[in-house]
């Protein structure tokens, strides 16, 4: 038992002096890679949106579009088979505004598996602009978001970027499954990987991911991510292993995501994003569980330490494991904070980790099952 004290507490400490260190350095990156500059024109920019049963979000997204202080953009809809009034809202607002063009998917088609990029692959060929902007239709942007992401790609001569929105929830649990994204803010150093590019530690999200056209047309963009469960993932690694210049940068005072309605649409959400990272396989059973039992140490660490104290009696490693934990907590804040997450959810980093260590174990059951994971309705499979 003191053994696996001094094993736990150790690796505890090692662990929470290290997040608290690179989410610091990360938010010092953040801040570096600069800020908005007064741009209303420039290059054309291509917004590319695939909605599927969005009536109660499109119309939001393209308000906060044709108000960009950036003037320069087109805005290229792609309705997906909706089964809603999608279709109709988007028609509108193409008819107010002459940079809004709609395009509905072709049912025949099958480019990809995902739901999503086969969407993404039949509008983007109708791009023309020099950038392409990757949006969700469940996003609101600021009125300079669009001037922000070119500054920091034209000033960092930048190929690809994507960064954190401000996540809203209804639910309080369905937060705490949406903030495990913060475990690859706290944990990955983004300012070392934006100076040295590895694909396995390449991070995006897809509500907001911001390309060069001519790099996406050189790494041959969606369709050479045939089988990520992860769409957004997929493309920024796809990027960094074509040698493109990649960087994860903070977008959370300018896109806002309403993602999820409900607590089981976040857990399924995230579990199938968690999935697409970390592909569930036979071959990387045993490491994906010894993954889960440290996250659920985490989690649990409090309980554990008051196990341990009653069980061997006082010991000073018992304060390094509870100092460790403490330094993560105070980490998973520090980032939640900064990306505008409420004081509730910054503060729940144990239940946080004890979800993110069910979502891998039932994400493990459904990849090695076969059965599967969801987008909109539609199956998607991990090849």
């Amino acid at each position: 038992m003191e053994t696996y004290l001094y094993i736990f507490s150790i690796l505890m400490a090692l662990i929470g002096v290290y997040a608290l260190i690179a989410t610091l350095l990360n938010l010092k990156h953040f801040k570096k890679l600069g800020a908005v500059v007064d741009k209303t024109t420039g290059p054309l920019i291509s917004i590319i949106i695939p909605a599927r049963d969005e009536e109660k979000n499109i119309g939001r997204l393209l308000d906060s579009l044709i108000v960009q202080t950036y003037r320069n953009i087109e805005i290229l809809v792609i309705n997906d088979q909706s089964s809603d009034n999608t279709l109709k809202i988007i028609r509108e607002y193409e008819k107010r505004d002459p940079r809004i063009h709609c395009y509905n998917t072709d049912s025949t088609k099958r480019l990809n598996e995902n739901g999503k990029v086969n969407a993404l692959l039949q509008v983007i060929d109708h791009v023309k602009g020099e950038y392409i902007l990757a949006t969700d239709a469940d996003t609101v942007h600021s009125a300079d978001c669009v001037a922000y992401a070119y500054s920091i790609l034209a000033k960092n001569d930048l190929d690809i970027i994507s960064g954190f929105p401000t996540e809203i929830c209804p639910t309080f649990m369905g937060m705490v499954s949406i903030s495990a994204m913060m475990f690859s803010a706290i944990l990955i150093p983004h300012f070392l990987v934006y100076h040295f590019p590895i694909p396995s530690a390449s991070f995006a999200i897809g509500q907001f991911i911001m390309m060069r056209a001519k790099a996406y047309k050189e790494t041959g963009g969606y369709a050479n991510i045939k089988g990520s469960i992860c769409d957004d993932v997929g493309i920024v690694r796809l990027f960094v292993r074509k040698k493109k210049r990649y960087a994860f940068v903070s977008v959370c005072d300018y896109v806002t995501c309403y993602m999820y309605n409900t607590t089981k649409d976040a857990f399924k959400g995230i579990e199938r994003s968690i999935s697409g990272i970390f592909p569930p396989k036979v071959s990387t059973l045993i490491p994906l569980l010894a993954l889960v039992l440290i996250l659920l140490h985490w989690g649990l660490c409090p309980l554990i330490a008051l196990m341990l104290f009653t069980t061997i009696g006082p010991n000073p490693f018992i304060l390094v494991l509870l100092f460790g934990w403490l330094l993560l907590c105070l980490a998973w804040y520090i980032g939640c904070r900064a990306t505008n997450w409420r004081k509730r959810i910054s503060i729940a980093c144990p239940l946080a980790l004890i979800q993110i260590s069910l979502m891998y174990l039932h994400g493990l059951y459904v990849g090695l099952s076969g059965k599967g994971f969801e987008w909109k309705g539609r199956l998607v499979k991990s090849k």
